[in-house]
């Protein structure tokens, strides 16, 4: 009778070691699952932060191009309202030209400036990601290459 309660607990503790191996595997699947989960993610997040950068310098571009026009436009509206008076274009009338212009090229370049800085950030931002996907694959590529024991080890517990 006892050599059959003994060989019911062994066997019931070899199928709790077995099952115990079984979940701890699951989870190592799970986990590089998870971690390339993650990297793709972070890869997609980077590709939208260096769209955005993208979007922003055209957007610069655009709106300092437009600055320009306007400043142009400007000055063209001075000279011909200071032609209508009859004033010839020396001296102060050819200041207000010049600060008009020099207005207008500032626009442009401060508007050129903050399109530059937010395609930076976006791409300070998509660099991150990619650092963050770069760790989740080497995450991923430690537990394919088994440097993670999945099985805790238990298996050379009970081997030893």
């Amino acid at each position: 009778m006892c050599e059959l309660t003994t060989l019911m607990t062994a066997g019931a503790a070899a199928a709790s070691t077995a099952l115990g191996v079984v979940q701890q595997l699951q989870r190592a699947q799970a986990q590089r699952a998870d971690y390339s989960w993650a990297a793709a993610q972070q890869r997609s997040a980077a590709a939208v932060d260096e769209q955005r950068a993208r979007q922003a310098e055209l957007q610069g571009e655009a709106d300092a191009d437009a600055a320009r026009h306007k400043a142009a436009r400007q000055i063209g509206t001075a000279q011909a309202r200071l032609a209508a008076q009859g004033t010839d274009l020396l001296g102060s009338p050819v200041d207000v030209l010049g600060d008009l212009a020099a207005a207008g090229a500032e626009d442009a370049l401060s508007l050129r400036y903050r399109a530059m800085r937010a395609a930076w950030e976006n791409r300070v931002r998509g660099a991150a990601h990619e650092s963050e996907a770069r760790w989740a694959e080497a995450r991923q590529a430690e537990a394919l290459a088994g440097r993670v024991d999945p099985t805790l080890g238990i298996a050379r517990s009970l081997l030893a």
